[in-house]
């Protein structure tokens, strides 16, 4: 009889680790419920101790109940409000919610709190990236590799954030990725970030394997599957208005596609009522088609992809 997934050591780690350990054992290794019922019973224990409700915050993030997640960080800050780490949960979790504004002032006063911590300045830097502020993000990662030059996270990003606002100092770009590949050479981002450099420089051969790699170590690592595609069509012009499209919907996500359909669906409407079958009708089953590759921009990505790379 097969062992159930549940059933493994996990409950005898109360033996050898503290409850914090626990629960990063239990997220590791993809049981969140379990770990969720273990912050229950620690709050339940203990009402007050901010370390449960930042492994709370986590865990509820990893669910993507951001709102609850900026709660439980703010209840950590409630019992340690000189916490770095609070504050940093806090900026997360708001970022994740889309509050960015509310973000950045909490992942400074988390800096002001911690000013030698590597790893506030790489969040520091992720929120200002997503805010349009890759210069300033720049220097927030240089920031991070002059306090922790072995932070393989701070040199990945570091090259993918130079290449972008630098494009013109792509050695110095690749030797970050190429040392954070070396402090973890399992990191698919690496890979990928590494392969985007070559992309660039039109080493399409090195590209490849590079993204190829990214994908083997993390089959759905986004960057990695268009920089692939952007490799497709740079050897099969055939292939590119349908991969340029399908990246494009894949970019600019789920809202942005929505506004697309439903403004091809205004003009395939008025185009319907001013036509005859069977015009109205090829109108029709256009559109449909055309919002099913809209929605679908990511599968079809990788359907495409396969005809020459079987093993995606």
């Amino acid at each position: 009889m097969a062992d159930d997934p549940e059933d493994d050591d996990s409950s005898d780690l109360k033996l050898v680790l503290n409850p914090a350990a626990q629960i990063e054992h239990l997220l590791a290794v993809g049981q969140v419920k379990r770990a969720k019922d273990l912050v229950a019973e620690l709050i339940a224990a203990d009402p007050e101790d901010p370390s449960t409700f930042l492994s709370l915050s986590r865990i509820l993030l990893r669910e993507r109940d951001t709102k609850a997640a900026v709660a439980a960080a703010e209840e950590a800050i409630k019992y340690a409000p000189e916490w770095a780490a609070a504050w940093s949960a806090r900026a997360i979790a708001l970022f994740r919610d889309g509050q960015f504004a509310a973000a950045e002032e909490s992942i400074i006063h988390a800096i002001e709190l911690e000013p030698d911590d590597a790893g506030l300045f790489e969040n520091y830097g992720r929120i200002l990236e997503h805010c349009g502020k890759s210069a300033k993000a720049l220097d927030l990662a240089q920031r991070a590799l002059e306090l922790d030059p072995d932070d393989e996270y701070a040199h990945r990003m570091f090259a993918e954030l130079l290449h972008e606002v630098h494009p013109s100092k792509w050695r110095v770009s690749e030797e970050a990725a190429q040392r954070a590949l070396q402090l973890n050479p399992d990191d698919a981002d690496s890979f990928a970030i590494l392969g985007t450099i070559k992309l660039s420089r039109r080493r399409l051969g090195e590209a490849e394997e590079l993204f190829r790699s990214a994908l083997e170590i993390e089959p759905h690592n986004a960057l990695a599957i268009r920089g692939l595609a952007e490799v497709v069509m740079s050897k099969n012009i055939l292939y590119r208005p349908f991969l340029s499209y399908a990246l494009m919907m894949q970019r600019l996500g789920v809202g942005v596609q929505l506004m697309v359909v439903g403004s091809i669906w205004a003009f395939a409407s008025a185009l319907v009522a001013s036509t005859t079958p069977p015009a109205s009708d090829y109108i029709t089953y256009g559109y449909l088609a055309l919002c099913a590759y809209t929605w679908f921009a990511e599968p079809i990505t990788r359907a495409l992809l396969r005809r020459r790379y079987p093993w995606l």
